[in-house]
C-alpha cells in the first residue's frame, strides 16, 4: 500500500504557512518545506499550533487530513468536503447497533483483545522460562485467570450485553498490567497501568503507552475516515461527541502488536528507556522522537494476516473496511488483528 506519509508535529510553537504549491512548516528559527502531494495526514497538538488561510486551503484542496490532539487523545479534524464516504454504509453502521450484528463486532472486539494479551504474556513468559524460572511460573498464574476469562466470553457468544463485555475486559486487563509489573524493571516506578491525566501516571512506561496510544489512535481515526465508516458510531465503547468510538473499537485489536509489544522490548533491555522521561515527569522531547521511530518502525515490518502479506500500516486501513464488508452483508465474519 503506497501510503503517503504523516507529519507528527508534536510540541509547541508550529506554524503552517503556504509558498506556491509547498506547505512550509516552521518553529521558531527552523523552516521547513513539503509538497502537499507527500503527505496525506498532519498530527498536531492543538495548543501547539498555529496557521494561515493559505495553508489551510492548500490542504483541503490536496486532501491532507489535519488531526489534532489534545493530552492523550484525538479531539478533531479538518477534512474536505465530500470526503463523507457512503450514506447506505453509513445507514446500515447505524443500525448494526441495534441488531445482531453489532452484538457480534463487540464479542468479537473484545475476545480478540483478550486473546492478544494471553498471546504477548505467553511470548514474555517463554522469554524468561530458563533465564528467571520464578517470574516465568507468576506468569504462569496470570496467564491461566486470562485464559479463563477468555474461555467465559467464547462460551457465553454474541448477545446485547455490552456491560458484561466492558467488565470482562476489565478484568482480563487488571491481570495483563499486574503481569507486566513482573518484568518491566523495578526502577522504571511501574505499579500497574495508569491512563488519563486523572490517574497521573508519574512513571516513563505509562507515559510512553498514553503517548503512542494517541499516535495509534490518530492513525486508526484516519484510516477509518478513508474507509467511509463514521467513526463517531461504534459498538463496544458508548457513542459519545466527545470521543470517536468505532476508532476506539478498532484501536483494540492494534494495542498489544503495535505498542505494547515493542515498549515491553524497549524498557526490559537494559538502559534504552532511560532519558525518554523528564525530571518533571513529562516524555523528554528526545524520548518522544524515541518512541515514535519505535512507533513507525512497528508499521513498517511486514505481517501476514488474513492471506495478505504487507507491512502492519496497510493492514490498518484494510481493517475497516473489512469492517465495512461485514456491516454491509457482503460478508459473514470479522477477524480483528491477531498477529503478535
Amino acid at each position: 500500500m503506497g501510503m503517503v506519509r504523516r507529519i507528527i508535529l508534536d510540541g509547541y510553537g508550529y506554524y503552517l504557512g503556504k509558498k506556491g504549491g509547498m506547505l512550509i512548516i516552521s518553529r521558531g528559527e527552523e523552516k521547513k518545506s513539503v509538497s502537499v502531494g507527500n503527505i496525506s495526514c498532519i498530527i498536531a497538538n492543538a495548543s501547539g499550533l498555529s496557521m494561515s488561510g493559505d495553508a489551510l486551503r492548500l490542504m483541503l484542496k490536496n486532501n491532507v487530513q489535519l488531526i489534532l490532539l489534545s493530552g492523550d487523545r484525538p479531539i478533531g479534524r479538518l477534512q474536505p468536503i465530500g470526503r463523507g464516504g457512503s450514506v447506505k454504509l453509513k445507514k446500515e453502521q447505524f443500525k448494526a447497533q441495534e441488531d445482531e450484528r453489532g452484538e457480534y463486532i463487540a464479542w468479537r472486539i473484545v475476545t480478540n483483545k483478550i486473546e492478544n494479551q494471553l498471546n504477548l504474556l505467553k511470548r514474555v513468559r517463554k522469554a524468561r522460562i530458563r533465564s528467571n524460572p520464578e517470574v516465568a511460573e507468576k506468569l504462569a498464574w496470570y496467564i491461566t485467570r486470562i485464559t479463563e476469562v477468555k474461555k467465559y466470553l467464547e462460551d457465553y457468544g454474541p448477545s446485547n450485553n455490552r456491560q458484561l463485555y466492558v467488565s470482562k475486559e476489565a478484568e482480563a486487563s487488571k491481570y495483563y498490567w499486574e503481569a507486566l509489573s513482573l518484568v518491566i524493571p523495578s526502577e522504571v516506578g511501574y505499579d500497574g497501568r495508569r491512563r488519563k491525566k486523572y490517574d497521573m501516571p508519574k512513571d516513563p512506561f505509562n507515559l510512553s503507552l498514553n503517548y503512542l496510544y494517541t499516535i495509534l489512535a490518530s492513525e486508526v481515526w484516519f484510516a477509518v475516515e478513508l474507509s467511509g465508516l463514521d467513526p463517531y458510531i461504534g459498538y463496544l465503547h458508548e457513542d459519545s461527541s466527545r470521543r470517536p468510538s468505532l476508532v476506539m473499537d478498532l484501536m483494540e485489536e492494534f494495542r498489544q502488536p503495535i505498542v505494547d509489544k515493542p515498549l515491553i522490548s524497549l524498557f526490559t533491555s537494559k538502559d534504552d528507556w532511560k532519558g525518554v522521561m523528564e525530571a518533571d515527569g513529562k516524555l523528554s522531547e528526545e524520548g518522544r522522537k524515541k518512541l515514535l521511530k519505535l512507533f513507525y518502525e512497528q508499521l513498517k515490518t511486514k505481517t501476514t494476516f488474513m492471506n495478505r502479506s504487507i507491512p502492519v500500516s496497510g493492514h490498518i486501513h484494510l481493517q475497516p473496511h473489512r469492517l465495512a464488508k461485514y456491516i454491509m452483508k457482503y460478508s459473514n465474519t470479522y477477524q480483528p488483528y491477531n498477529v503478535i
